[in-house]
């Protein structure tokens, strides 16, 4: 994975505002957008990425990767709100604003110094808004988070992008995984000797019928058993309804761990360059404050005691 940045940011007292921009405010969102993507990256490096049957690691496996995702789909977010809160954008879709339009416009009027305005306008920032605020701009921050979107969060050639499975992980909250799915043992007795269908690579398929509970002779549907690679047990009403074993499970959507992972890597690495971006078009027009008389940055050092993360982390 890529380097993050992590000099040359320091916390907001630390810098000064000029009219008309919100310096301070962008800098937080830097510092936001690098803890959150620093997460991430903590997370994907812990992912042992080499195959196995381990359903304990592979569980713990899809734990590091369900925070990765959630990570890097927030850290995008907070990447479009930087140039949204420095450059004021958000006010260009209050009433009075002059890309405002039926589809781009706030809920809710936004007006700096009032009570959670700041809340308000984070809630505001959306990708469209940004981009027609950055094309009026002519700023080159807008071909960048296009082409970040078309690769990595509306990339219809993908089978899922993070932005999809995080989707999938608010809604139905929960991912599946092919490497944690246990397949469905079936034995059939065949002249008196039981048979497995899975160890002797064969099939099975039978139809029964079900009857009414107070009128054993009426018969009320039937029920369609089919093993081939796993179990599914359709049940019909007679001109009835329908029920499908399949709408009741995850398995057209299953993933491999390693195929989730790739992407996310590939995807921090994209948004380590998206960030370098819209920290190179921003981050040098924003003054410095109580050290400018002395021309050097703040005495800022690291500190002496780190954190061993492998005492809290490991698959191993």
């Amino acid at each position: 994975m890529k380097e993050l940045r992590f000099e040359n940011l320091y916390s907001p007292e630390y810098y000064h505002e000029v009219p008309n921009l919100d310096s301070r405010i962008a800098i937080r969102k830097f510092l936001d957008a690098r803890e959150t993507m620093g997460l991430a990256g903590i997370s994907l490096s812990y992912i042992d990425t080499t195959p196995t049957d381990d359903f304990e690691k592979n569980f713990i496996r899809t734990i590091y990767l369900r925070h990765a995702l959630i990570d890097l789909n927030n850290s995008f977010d907070l990447l479009l709100q930087i140039p949204w809160l420095y450059f004021r954008a958000w006010n260009e879709f209050n009433r009075a604003g002059s890309l405002r339009t039926r589809e781009l416009k706030n809920r809710n009027e936004i007006i700096r110094n009032t009570d959670d305005w700041v809340y308000q306008a984070e809630r505001e920032c959306s990708i469209a808004k940004l981009l027609s605020y950055l094309n009026k701009l002519g700023n080159p921050i807008k071909s960048k988070v296009e082409d970040f979107i078309d690769s990595y969060v509306q990339n219809a050639q993908k089978l899922f992008t993070v932005r999809s499975l995080c989707n999938t992980l608010k809604h139905n909250h929960v991912l599946s995984f092919k490497e944690l799915y246990s397949t469905y043992n079936f034995t059939v007795n065949i002249n008196g000797v039981p048979v497995n269908l899975r160890e002797n690579n064969l099939g099975i398929e039978y139809k029964q019928e079900f009857y009414d509970q107070e009128k054993s002779e009426q018969s009320l549907g039937e029920i369609r058993t089919v093993y081939s690679s796993d179990l599914a047990i359709d049940i019909e009403y007679y001109g009835g309804d329908l029920f499908r074993f399949s709408d009741c499970t995850h398995e057209s959507d299953m993933l491999n761990i390693s195929d989730v992972v790739s992407e996310c890597v590939s995807y921090y690495d994209a948004l380590v360059d998206l960030f370098e971006a819209v920290y190179s078009e921003i981050y040098p027009n924003i003054v410095p404050a109580f050290w400018i008389n002395e021309g050097a940055p703040p005495n800022i050092k690291k500190g002496e005691n780190g954190i061993d993360l492998n005492k809290y982390f490991s698959i191993t």
